[in-house]
């Protein structure tokens, strides 16, 4: 309800509801609807139109506006339409791993995996990843991440467990598992005690990198990105402006090259509930920021 009534406040509702050709067509057949109904119950004599107040009229407009927003209520998703290019960036509350796309994984710059413990998460989205795609195989994970990192520099990095190899920010291994695509982006630094942080200019150094890796050996698929940082990364910047800037570094990249027609950037349903996220604001946002 709380997610209701923020998103009605926004322009962008607005838009989407009475402004759209769908939200147009709902009002005035709601008007034409009750009016019709008014000349009917004229016509059997139940009750005569001239007794009706004079705020009657606008009565009627307002249970018409009221209708349209009891049939479109706020949504689990935007789109974007960049307006010079070929592109969309869609912004959706829901679970990356249930949408089709190549997925992007965010990870840390000495790519440490040990779940048992606690370097990762159990319930990060890494962690999720490894015990879906890898139970009790990290051993497997392990031996692919070393082979893809062989010939990337590296340089020695002690903590108190776990890896010791600490990798540029933005480097990034494809997986293929299946018919799926996940790629793994290194976009924290893990501390000496393996707590992850991570900056603005971190995450948008690594998408720009991942942009790179994707153009030279990914699929021309839509990406699914969630948003990467906003948890153990524990960045700063606010979460909807963050979408923004990614969105813009995408759209950038594309300048050059079209490596995808298409961005998911995922909010998972927890945080869009804990940060109000409104996705009309988003997408006002997304308007200001692009072009």
């Amino acid at each position: 309800m709380k997610y209701f009534w923020q998103s009605i406040r926004t322009r962008s509702y607005w838009k989407y509801a009475l402004l759209s050709v769908d939200g147009v067509k709902t009002f005035f057949a709601v008007l034409g609807a009750v009016w019709l109904l008014f000349e009917m119950m004229n016509f059997f004599k139940v009750f005569n139109p001239e007794t009706l107040p004079s705020y009657s009229f606008i009565t009627l407009i307002f249970i018409s506006i009221l209708i349209v927003i009891i049939t479109r209520p706020p949504i689990s998703k935007i789109i974007y339409k960049h307006s010079s290019q070929d592109l969309q960036i869609e912004v959706r509350i829901g679970d990356l791993f249930a949408i089709k796309g190549q997925k992007v994984i965010s990870t840390n710059t000495t790519f440490d995996t040990d779940i048992a413990n606690g370097v990762i998460a159990a319930n990060s989205l890494q962690g999720q990843f490894t015990n879906k795609y890898y139970p009790q195989q990290i051993q497997v994970l392990d031996q692919k991440l070393d082979q893809d990192l062989a010939n990337i520099p590296s340089t020695h990095y002690q903590k108190v467990s776990g890896k010791d190899k600490k990798y540029p920010m933005g480097t990034t291994v494809r997986i293929d598992i299946a018919s799926e695509i996940f790629y793994l982006l290194a976009m924290s630094d893990l501390n000496v005690n393996n707590t992850a942080q991570t900056t603005l200019d971190n995450v948008l150094k690594s998408t720009e990198e991942l942009w790179e890796f994707i153009i030279a050996k990914g699929e021309n698929e839509p990406i699914v990105l969630p948003l990467i940082g906003t948890g153990r990364g524990r960045i700063t910047t606010n979460r909807k402006r963050l979408i923004a800037r990614i969105a813009q570094s995408f759209t950038k990249a594309s300048e050059q090259h079209i490596f995808s027609s298409k961005l998911v950037i995922v909010i998972h349903p927890t945080d869009a509930e804990n940060f109000n996220i409104n996705l009309f604001e988003v997408k006002d946002l997304l308007n200001h920021y692009l072009p």
